[in-house]
């Protein structure tokens, strides 16, 4: 066979391979029209019993029996959009009717599915419709491998109450991505008191190595019961567990904090002094003014950033105290000096924060 022949056997190879994928995303994309066609109605009866049982004109039973002709997933997606809508009471009484229906059992069922989807499948049902026996069911998920799951299965705190729960998500706080550490956190302040027990517990544990995104939480819950705690971890060998406890503690305007602050701000890493400084900037306490200032001539340029940003919180004689040193003596003040009180209020109210 000449070369002539084998590249048109190749040419009509590909050009069958081509009409071949053509058709398959026509035939791909005349099924998904007509399954949405066929599927579509079931959708719309579903939201129409769904907005007649939360104005109560119609019982319960109504829409479980339009949940139950949708496909599982739809049935799913559904939920998910109504759980923020229909008052919470209310909404307990579907959860728990829904125990018993052969579908909710199936996606139950799939929280030790091999596929990692059908596990996000169960995670996204019990977030919304959980009930007190589900709770190992959902532990697991908390604790699954697979990001997409777990992060699903976290919201379930925000209707299911109990301590494992909470714990299993705490205990992954730590090893989490700041973006998705923050969406935990969120989750977890809607279970404040477990919480607030549980990190009184866990801050205690001096050599755990997530002991710095603890504290770092437990300062964002501004919870009193916690300023002891974390006025304790203030002399911490660990640099970065003072910074996190020196920062917590701008939120805490006692007199301990105080005292814990004025040590911090001579701390030998400069992380921890400029924390310190700006948390005492955050309570504005005027004994504190002087050591606020006197750190405009640190070493280190972000410790002296901390101050000169820590003396717009001080009102009037921060501002005069700016103003002295921006004509001061020390070129390293009045540089800075100069550099904050040039800046917008929008820029302030950012870079104090």
């Amino acid at each position: 066979m000449t070369s002539r022949g084998v590249l048109a056997i190749v040419a009509l190879a590909q050009g069958a391979l081509l009409v071949a994928l053509i058709v398959l995303i026509v035939l791909n994309r005349w099924f998904r029209l007509r399954h949405r066609a066929r599927v579509h109605p079931r959708v719309v009866a579903v939201n129409a019993a769904m907005q007649r049982w939360a104005l109560g004109s119609v019982d319960l039973g109504t829409v479980l029996v339009h949940l139950s002709r949708l496909p599982v997933p739809l049935a799913v997606d559904a939920l998910v959009s109504w759980s923020a809508r229909v008052p919470g009471d209310r909404w307990r009484q579907l959860a728990a009717a829904l125990r018993g229906h052969w579908w909710a059992r199936i996606v139950r069922s799939n929280c030790a599915s091999a596929r990692w989807w059908k596990r996000l499948e169960a995670a996204r049902f019990l977030a919304v419709a959980a009930t007190s026996e589900d709770t190992p069911r959902v532990l697991t998920l908390l604790r699954d491998p697979h990001p997409a799951v777990h992060i699903a299965a976290v919201a379930t705190l925000e209707r299911l109450e109990s301590a494992a729960l909470t714990t299993a998500a705490l205990e992954r706080l730590p090893r989490l991505a700041p973006t998705v550490g923050a969406y935990y956190a969120g989750m977890l302040r809607r279970s404040r008191p477990v919480v607030v027990q549980l990190l009184l517990k866990m801050l205690r544990r001096a050599g755990d190595p997530a002991l710095p995104r603890l504290v770092e939480f437990a300062g964002r819950l501004k919870e009193p019961a916690l300023r002891e705690r974390l006025t304790a971890l203030t002399g911490h060998p660990d640099p970065e567990v003072r910074v996190q406890a020196a920062r917590a503690l701008g939120s805490y305007p006692h007199r301990e904090s105080l005292a814990a602050l004025r040590v911090l701000r001579s701390d030998q890493a400069w992380a921890v002094r400029a924390q310190a400084i700006r948390s005492l900037g955050m309570i504005a306490d005027p004994t504190t003014l002087p050591l606020v200032r006197n750190a405009l001539r640190d070493a280190e340029w972000w410790v002296r950033l901390r101050a000169a940003l820590a003396l717009t919180r001080f009102g009037a004689t921060g501002q005069d105290a700016l103003l002295q040193d921006e004509v001061g003596a020390d070129p390293a003040a009045r540089d800075m000096a100069r550099l904050v009180l040039g800046l917008s209020p929008q820029a302030l109210a950012e870079y104090a924060a």
